[in-house]
């Protein structure tokens, strides 16, 4: 039964993660920012990504 739950909570993990992956890279930022949030710290994490206002792209004014 221990082993079911560790298997569930990483699988859990994973996906949150993956979820924070694509949203951070949604929003301009690096898929690993978005997957550590979102693997570490789960729904919480995914929030926090959602809520990081959008990264511009650099503009060259020459």
């Amino acid at each position: 039964m221990t082993d079911s739950l560790f298997y569930f909570t990483l699988a859990l993990g994973v996906a949150t993660g993956a979820l924070g992956a694509f949203l951070g890279e949604r929003k301009g930022r690096r898929r690993s920012f978005g997957f550590i949030l979102g693997f570490l710290f789960g729904f919480i994490g995914v929030l926090v990504v959602l809520l990081v206002p959008k990264k511009e792209p650099p503009t060259s004014e020459d």
